[in-house]
């Protein structure tokens, strides 16, 4: 992406004009061919075009409503929907698709061949929206919105509907498979070679004006020129673009030539290739179909925009698939395991849905923080409406990405969800001066140079489900990343979390100090298994907190030193090898992102100081800085981390490792000499997860971000419910609905879920498949009382390994014979009633209430369960 001044050029293209039963191809080799054919391919009325298509066979409504009788399982698009549709040509098609493309006004729609159904860009509708003001009018009629910042760092923003194709400011050209659209956003000025920004008192007068013979000529020419008194020059006042195209016409004729410019702006200081002072952008789309996919995709470098205002956000086919107030379904958002916003749910008092994939960037320094939400592991959303839906699948710049929903009724009438890519980050950096304070803003001083990219699926009849979405999901995951389901077992893991070693202050004589102390030596660890074991647990995989470098919150991880509290390196050992001849699966944890100790080689916040973060007030909501937490490791420095830790980490007989933070955030750094955008942060993470993977064994990943999977063997504090904000209506478990049978999944700890009732823990894991998990250590609760560690202090495993013990002996009946399959089916049968399907047809149904229900004639107890299809 760059910031040069937007210069607009007519492409070499090829247009493909269709009726319903052809394609009839028009090639244009030059910028004067083009224009001589009435540039076809600009936004401007194009009566050839028009001829073409009125020659092609047209699209009837007659034809239209045969072709959806071909499948009666599924309804129709309405009358409206056809009409507009009749207006648009073919530019691509597969056996799966047909793309089609609106030349006025931009538009794209899909057809599915299987059916006929056809999606638009746009609503059909909206200009007999009445809920819509005439701006957000525009915004429907818009295929990409633009938000930048001035100098002041204050937003602003435009839509390609009123700032490009109200204007005639984009051109239509043919690609393989698709086409693309080239949108010149905002008040586009025309540059025109010859004409100087500025030229000396001398030359303007003996190479311009005495070239001229017409009086009142010269004297025009003279007019749109600026005399400096002091510099002595001439100076090009601001001209319209018809105005600049005559300029340069009379220039032209009279021998003054676009070299003859160059060296006069040179001499005077106004350098060749300077931008104006507009807010202008160039913005292409490429739609491409692929297999029985429409994908959507900005290519980073061609986008231009004057740096002086850099893009904020880019927000591609908001309105795509958006449905109106007569439709029913609902929105899918990833929030967390995932939830629903219902249709036309009437809360539009409710803040609208946007929430960052893969959780929020820890180098945006957050001053308050009123809510936390649930992580977005998955870059996908969804939208189903009566029995349509599509998935939308973000491939590029989704850690750069938020979903974004609203429902119909608060601007506008319809119900629409999105994506949004951050493109250029501000932040603003504080002066002081005695008492007074100022705030200037400080901007990410480079961009992504990839692709934001976009997929999107289509379903019918009875797949258009939030269920077929996870289904269409998980297909794509398993094809792109080659993913293998589980091997059938004996046992499901009970999923074992001891917490080692931890730094305590001390004082002796009153010298204070900090020691490090034991929570469960490794000997205790081993001791745990055992009597794990001769409970009739045999399936274990023990998760290591805080062996090596102080324990839980360690230092740098290149350099690996064992605690010695623990047992020492022996002990470790000893412990692996236990591990290894039981058959438990042992993953020593490591936190490479986060940096407790130091802050060398932290990533920068965007007003220059170390990324330091600190847990936040929950009365106040502002950091606490008494609460530090950690420094966030830059990413160019995670490569020399992780080879430094596998070096010593190889000696030690470990055949796996939990991942603390790598498969849980993403993060920039945003140092102006070496920015690191969070895009490019990823896929440095992805590089790393590839050489633990190949040198440590097994994964166990903490989080499980979609980045992650490829190298995860299980994944624990996966997300089982979601935010749950107000604008949305119901929690669904999306997330294992795609994973499960891939991966062993586990949810929060047990013993430390908010909900803090083991049996409403056990109905969750059981609906969704996942683990029993629970999060321990050997020793007493007083050595962590008023500690930093005081949130561990109910851990101490006397008080729950009874519990653990029924609850797995319970569960594992039923997970271990659905652990290696896939879930098919996941409904509501009534109020705090759920049922979860898979695919070897085991049913469980969850009664989540406080009293007994009857389902299809069998009554399941108060917060209790029946399985069935065994």
């Amino acid at each position: 992406m760059t910031g040069k001044k937007i210069v607009v050029g007519l492409l070499s293209l090829v247009i493909v004009v269709s009726g319903f039963f052809g394609v009839n191809e028009i090639g244009y080799s030059n910028k004067e061919t083009a224009r001589e054919q009435g540039k076809l391919s600009s936004g401007q009325v194009q009566q050839q075009s028009e001829a073409k298509a009125a020659n092609a066979s047209p699209i009837s409504v007659q034809q239209m409503t045969l072709a959806k009788q071909e499948d009666s399982e599924v309804s129709s698009n309405t009358p409206e929907e056809i009409q507009a549709f009749a207006g648009m040509e073919l530019v691509a098609k597969n056996d799966s698709l047909q793309l089609y493309v609106n030349r006025q006004t931009a538009e794209i729609a899909v057809k599915e061949i299987r059916n006929g159904y056809i999606w638009f860009s746009n609503p059909p509708g909206r200009n007999e929206d009445t809920k819509a003001s005439p701006l957000y009018k525009s915004e429907l009629s818009a295929q990409v919105l633009v938000t930048y910042y001035n100098e002041k760092g204050q937003i602003n923003a435009f839509n390609s509907y009123d700032d490009s194709v109200a204007k005639k400011q984009f051109e239509i050209t043919a690609q393989a498979n698709g086409v693309k659209i080239v949108y010149q956003i905002g008040n586009h000025v025309q540059s025109f070679a010859n004409i100087p920004k500025a030229i000396s008192k001398k030359r303007f007068e003996t190479k311009i004006i005495d070239q001229i013979a017409d009086k009142d000529k010269s004297e025009d020419i003279a007019y749109k020129f600026r005399f400096d008194e002091q510099k002595q020059i001439y100076e090009v006042r601001k001209l319209q673009d018809y105005v600049a195209e005559e300029l340069s016409a009379t220039l032209e004729a009279a021998g003054y030539t676009a070299e003859d410019a160059a060296l006069d702006n040179k001499e005077n200081g106004a350098a060749e290739g300077a931008t104006g002072s507009n807010a202008e952008f160039t913005i292409p789309v490429n739609y491409s179909l692929d297999g029985e996919y429409l994908v959507v995709s900005v290519p980073n470098k061609e986008v231009k925009f004057n740096p002086a205002y850099p893009i904020a956000t880019l927000q591609i086919l908001k309105y795509f698939g958006a449905a109106g107030t007569k439709q029913a379904g609902y929105m899918f958002v990833p929030d967390g395991a995932g939830a629903l916003i219902h249709l036309n749910n009437g809360k539009q008092n409710a803040e609208p849905y946007q929430v960052p994939v893969y959780g929020r960037d820890g180098t945006y320094d957050v001053k308050e923080q009123i809510q936390s939400n649930a992580i977005t592991r998955l870059p996908v959303f969804g939208l189903k409406q009566n029995d349509h839906a599509f998935l939308g699948m973000i491939e590029d710049g989704d850690a750069m990405a938020s979903i974004s929903a609203d429902v119909s009724g608060r601007n506008d009438s319809y119900n629409s969800i999105s994506s949004k890519f951050q493109v250029v980050a501000m932040d603003f950096y504080t002066l002081s001066s005695g008492t007074k304070t100022s705030s200037v803003p400080m901007f990410q001083s480079q961009t992504y140079a990839g692709n934001l990219q976009l997929r999107y699926a289509f379903l019918s009849g009875g797949s258009s489900d939030y269920v077929g979405m996870a289904q269409k999901y998980r297909t794509y995951l398993v094809n792109k990343y080659q993913l293998k389901p589980l091997t059938a077992s004996d046992d499901s893991p009970f999923m074992l979390e001891l917490e080692g070693a931890f730094r305590k202050s001390k004082s002796f004589l009153g010298i204070p100090y900090e020691s490090t102390e034991s929570l469960t030596s490794f000997s205790e660890a081993q001791s745990l298994l055992q009597k794990l074991k001769k409970a009739n647990i045999h399936s274990i995989d023990l998760r290591y907190v805080g062996w090596f470098n102080d324990g839980i919150r360690h230092s740098s991880p290149a350099d690996i030193q064992i605690a010695g509290a623990l047992g020492g390196k022996s002990g470790f050992e000893k412990l692996a090898d236990y591990a290894r001849q039981n058959k438990i699966g042992f993953y020593p944890d490591v936190a490479f992102l986060e940096k407790y100790k130091g802050a060398a080689g932290s990533a920068t916040f965007l007003d220059r100081s170390k990324a330091k973060v600190y847990n936040y007030n929950p009365v106040m909501y502002v950091k606490d800085l008494d609460k530090f937490s950690h420094y966030i490791l830059s990413p160019s420095k995670l490569s020399a981390q992780v080879q430094g830790f596998l070096a010593d980490y190889g000696n030690l007989g470990g055949q796996g490792l939990s991942m603390r933070d790598l498969g849980n955030e993403v993060n920039s750094d945003f140092d102006p000499d070496h920015t690191i955008v969070r895009q490019d942060a990823m896929k440095i993470i992805t590089t790393e997860f590839e050489k633990l993977k190949k040198q440590a064994g097994s994964l166990m990943v903490n989080g499980g971000n979609v980045y992650s999977l490829p190298y995860a063997a299980s994944i624990i504090n996966a997300p089982t419910k979601s935010s749950q904000l107000n604008i949305t209506d119901e929690d669904i478990p999306f997330y294992q609905i795609v994973l499960h049978g891939y991966f062993d999944l586990a949810g929060a700890p047990f013993n430390m879920d908010e909900n803090q009732n083991p049996q409403l823990s056990m109905l969750k894991a059981l609906e969704t498949g996942s683990n029993i998990y629970y999060q321990w250590y050997y020793s007493d609760a007083i050595k962590v009382k008023d500690t930093a560690f005081n949130n561990l202090y109910a851990l101490s495993y006397e008080n729950w390994f009874d519990q653990a013990v029924q609850l797995y002996s319970e569960a594992n009946k039923v997970l271990k014979t659905v652990r290696n399959h896939m879930i098919v089916s996941h409904r509501k049968e009534a109020p705090g009633v759920v049922q979860t399907t898979f695919d070897n047809g085991i049913t469980l149904t969850i009664n989540y209430n406080n009293s007994a229900v009857v389902v299809n004639g069998l009554e399941i107890g108060a917060q209790s369960y029946q399985v069935g299809g065994e």
